[in-house]
C-alpha cells in the first residue's frame, strides 16, 4: 500500500507541474491571475511532496496532520473551482479531487494507525 499511497503523492506534482504549464501558456505573464495560478502550482508540489514524505514516516502523525488536512483543503478548492466553471467533470477539477480524495484516505490511515517501534528507535530509546 505504501508504493500506491506515493503514487498517488507523484500524480499530484504531476498535477502541479500541469497547473505550472498551463498558467505559463495560457495566462499573460505577470498579470493578477498569473500570479495566483502559480501560487496555487506551488502549494500543489508542497502538498506532493509532503504526502510523497508522509507516506515514507508512517509513524509521524505531525507530518500525516498537515498532509492530511492541506490536502483535503486541496481537494475542497479543486471541487470549488470546477463549480465556478459550472464543470466538475472536467478532467483538471475532477483529477486533482479524485487524487487528493485517495491521499486524504491513505492520510487518514496514518493518523490513525499505531505506530510500529522501529529497530533504529528502539535503540535510541535505551
Amino acid at each position: 500500500m505504501k508504493i500506491v499511497d506515493r503514487v498517488f503523492g507523484y500524480l499530484l506534482v504531476l498535477g502541479a507541474l500541469g497547473h505550472t504549464i498551463g498558467t505559463i501558456v495560457w495566462l499573460k505573464p505577470m498579470s493578477d491571475l498569473f500570479v495566483w495560478s502559480l501560487g496555487a502550482a506551488l502549494a500543489g508540489f508542497v502538498l506532493g511532496a509532503l504526502n510523497i514524505v508522509r507516506a515514507g514516516r508512517p509513524g509521524d502523525r505531525a507530518v500525516a496532520a498537515i498532509a492530511t488536512v492541506g490536502t483535503a483543503a486541496w481537494m475542497f478548492l479543486a471541487l470549488t473551482f470546477g463549480i465556478s466553471i459550472h464543470h466538475v467533470s472536467d478532467p483538471r477539477p475532477l483529477s486533482h479531487i479524485i487524487i487528493s480524495l485517495v491521499l486524504v484516505l491513505f492520510g487518514i490511515r496514518s493518523l490513525t494507525m499505531t505506530p510500529q517501534p522501529t529497530p533504529q528507535a528502539a535503540t535510541t530509546l535505551r
